[in-house]
C-alpha cells in the first residue's frame, strides 16, 4: 500500500554545496543517510556501476524528504539545453512554505535569488493558493507553497512535483487509475501572465492532483503526495533526461513511502505499471536500511518505491516516537 511521498530525488554537482542551501535555508536538518559507494543495486537504474555520493533529508516541517545524488567517480552530465516549462519529465519541486510574505524577505535577506515575488492564484476547486519561485544552486526550479501553521517564517518538506507530459489525457489516467491521484485540486487551461518568469509565458494545459493514502506510514512526518501535471499544447517539449543518466544533473524521480513492497508492486502492476526494476534491499548507510522498487509511467518517467527497515539503526517505528518527542521539544523552544 502507498502511504505517503517519501522522497524526492534530485542530481547534482556538489552535494555539500547543495546540502548547504537545503540544510541552511530550505530546513532539511534531519540527515536520515549519507553514503558514497558503488551501488551495484542501482546499475540497472543507471546502466553501469559508478560511484556515488547518496545523501537523503528531512524537514521537521513535514513533508517529503529529498535526497541528493551525485556520481562521483565520473561527472555529472548537464541538460544538453537549458530545462524549459513544458519539456518532458520532472520540472520543479514544491516545498511547503510557512508565513510566506515574511519568509520572502527572510530568504532574500539571506542571499536566495527568486524568480517571482509572493504570488496568489484562484484554484478551480475553491480557495487560493499562495507561491513564490526560485532556483537551487543546481538551477533546480523550487517553488514554494504557503500552508498554514508554523510558528515563524520557514520552509517544510516537499510538498509536490511537476511533471512535463506530452499526452494530459493518458498521464492523467495513469496517475489516477494506477497511483491514486484522484483528487482534483486545480485544473487550468491558457497562460497565467504572472508565472512567465517561469514558463516564458507558454500556454498549457495544468492538472493539480492529490493521492489517498492507502494506510498510515509508519515514518514521522510524511504526508500524501500533490502532483502537478503539465502539458503545453504549443510546445514540443524535449525530454530532459535523453542521453543522460540517473543522478545527472536534475530532477529525476518521485517515490512513494509503501507497506509490503512486493504486494504494492504486484498490485500496480495489475493495473497496468510498467515495471522498470524489481524490488531489491539496500544498505543507504548512516543505519538506514530498506527495499526498494522501480516503474515508469506511460512517458518513461521513473517513480519509486521504498519500504524502510531501518533509518538512523533504529526501526521506523521507534524513530517515529523520537522525532514525535522532537517535534514537541522543538514547539516548546518556538523552533517550529
Amino acid at each position: 500500500m502507498i502511504t505517503a511521498f517519501q522522497h524526492v530525488g534530485m542530481g547534482v554537482r556538489d552535494t555539500d554545496g547543495a546540502y548547504r542551501f537545503y540544510r541552511g535555508l530550505m530546513g532539511f536538518r534531519i540527515k536520515l543517510s549519507d553514503q558514497t559507494s558503488y551501488l551495484e543495486e542501482m546499475a540497472p537504474i543507471i546502466g553501469a556501476v559508478v560511484e556515488m555520493r547518496a545523501l537523503m533529508a528531512m524537514n521537521i516541517g513535514g513533508g517529503g524528504a529529498i535526497e541528493l545524488i551525485e556520481h562521483t567517480s565520473t561527472r555529472p552530465l548537464e541538460p544538453h539545453e537549458p530545462v524549459q516549462w513544458g519539456d518532458l519529465g520532472y520540472l520543479e519541486v514544491g516545498l511547503k512554505a510557512f508565513m510566506l510574505d515574511r519568509l520572502y524577505l527572510d530568504l532574500k535577506s539571506r542571499g536566495v535569488e527568486f524568480l517571482t515575488p509572493v504570488r496568489s492564484m484562484e484554484l478551480s476547486s475553491g480557495g487560493r493558493e499562495r507561491y513564490a519561485y526560485l532556483r537551487d544552486p543546481d538551477g533546480l526550479l523550487v517553488q514554494l507553497v504557503e500552508v498554514e501553521g508554523g510558528r515563524r517564517p520557514c520552509v517544510g518538506g516537499v510538498r509536490h512535483v511537476a511533471i512535463g507530459v506530452a499526452d494530459m489525457g493518458r498521464a492523467r489516467s495513469f496517475y489516477a487509475d494506477v497511483l491514486g491521484f484522484r483528487e482534483v485540486l486545480h485544473e487550468f487551461k491558457g497562460r497565467i501572465p504572472e508565472m512567465d518568469e517561469v514558463t516564458g509565458g507558454k500556454e498549457m494545459e495544468m492538472a493539480v492532483l492529490a493521492h489517498r493514502p492507502e494506510g498510515e506510514s509508519a515514518l514521522p512526518l510524511l504526508e500524501r503526495a500533490v502532483l502537478k501535471l503539465v502539458h503545453t499544447p504549443g510546445y514540443k517539449g524535449k525530454v530532459i533526461y535523453e542521453g543522460r543518466r540517473w543522478g545527472d544533473v536534475g530532477l529525476m524521480e518521485m517515490a512513494f513511502d509503501v507497506t509490503d513492497l512486493a504486494g504494492t508492486v504486484n498490485e500496480l502492476l495489475g493495473r497496468g505499471a510498467e515495471l522498470y526494476h524489481p524490488p531489491t534491499r539496500v544498505d543507504m548507510g548512516s543505519g538506514t536500511v530498506g527495499s526498494f522498487a522501480y516503474v515508469k509511467d506511460p512517458e518513461g518517467n521513473v517513480v519509486e518505491m521504498v519500504e524502510v527497515e531501518k533509518v538512523l539503526h533504529a526501526s521506523p517505528r521507534v524513530m517515529k516516537v523520537l522525532l514525535v518527542r522532537l517535534l514537541k521539544l522543538a514547539a516548546a523552544l518556538r523552533l517550529v
